[in-house]
């Protein structure tokens, strides 16, 4: 554990969420969604680097991921359940009003968490996110444009016939190197998601399904998810942040921006995914200064 850690599992909806707590909270509070959907808290640990500056930082598992439990079915994992999730934690913790932040599909869990329960949070966070599946395909089909041309027919031809190759492997690593992070290396807190993520849970919610790069995101519980309507009810002081290179395309976030009234945006020029180990202490300072802001 890290100094001034404690963790444990608390029963949350009938099921237990595994979280990691960091910090007095003598500022403020923020809950931290991690993204996937199926991954796990661990590659998020640089935000507890807001403790230093007097904010608690709350990071769990959600339902079916990491050190959480299990469904019985995966069938009932939908992203209406984790946001419910999400603010009974919030509660069973004892946590009060909180700034709720979220990556990747995180940032989506964030979103539809604010909109279904309102009421407790100080402010949002998006980093990476999304608020529609078809906006989220629309982005990646403009990032698969940019790849070269041996790599797109070969990950055309993974999404066509569901069987990786050793084209396919190299088309996914040059789409990382210039789309998922700059990074030389793989941190060990990356590594370790995607150690322990549960594949079973983005197979449910249909984020791995073949022909989704042809078709977009048609099966599984987030078909169809869009919330892009509905960010106007969002009054909330928002910060939304993605990197020039990220994978989910910088437009995508512009959307969510012109949905939700006051809400500021921040592009980090030459960055890809996740600026949390590309450009931590920028990233940490940044949110810092919205959440001292936010006051």
């Amino acid at each position: 554990m890290l100094d001034g850690e404690r963790a444990g599992r608390v029963l949350v909806r009938g099921h237990r969420l595994y979280y990691r707590r960091f910090g007095t909270g003598a500022r403020g509070t923020v809950l931290v969604l991690h993204g996937g959907p199926g991954l796990t808290h661990d590659y998020l640990l640089p935000m507890a680097d807001l403790a230093v500056h007097g904010y608690g930082v709350v990071l769990y598992d959600q339902f079916g991921c990491g050190s959480s439990g299990r469904p019985r079915t995966y069938r009932t994992v939908t992203i209406q359940e984790a946001a419910a999730d999400a603010d009974a934690l919030r509660r069973a913790l004892r946590l009060g009003r909180v700034h709720l932040y979220g990556h990747s599909y995180g940032g989506a869990l964030a979103l539809e968490t604010a909109l279904r329960f309102p009421r407790g949070w100080r402010s949002l966070l998006v980093s990476g996110g999304f608020a529609s599946m078809d906006a989220l395909w629309r982005g990646l089909r403009r990032r698969l444009a940019e790849l070269s041309a041996p790599s797109r027919r070969a990950l055309v031809q993974e999404d066509e016939d569901g069987i990786s190759t050793r084209a396919s492997r190299r088309a996914d690593e040059e789409f990382r190197q210039r789309f998922s992070h700059h990074l030389r290396n793989v941190p060990y807190e990356v590594w370790r998601t995607y150690r322990r993520a549960n594949p079973r849970v983005s197979a449910a919610m249909g984020m791995s399904a073949r022909h989704t790069l042809r078709d977009g995101y048609r099966t599984g519980t987030l078909a169809g998810w869009d919330v892009t309507g509905e960010l106007g009810r969002i009054r909330l002081p928002t910060l939304l942040t993605v990197g020039e290179f990220d994978h989910v395309h910088p437009d995508v976030v512009r959307a969510i921006h012109r949905g939700i009234p006051g809400a500021r945006f921040a592009l980090a020029r030459g960055e890809g995914h996740l600026p949390m180990f590309e450009a931590r202490d920028r990233y940490i300072s940044q949110l810092r200064g919205f959440l001292d802001a936010v006051g």
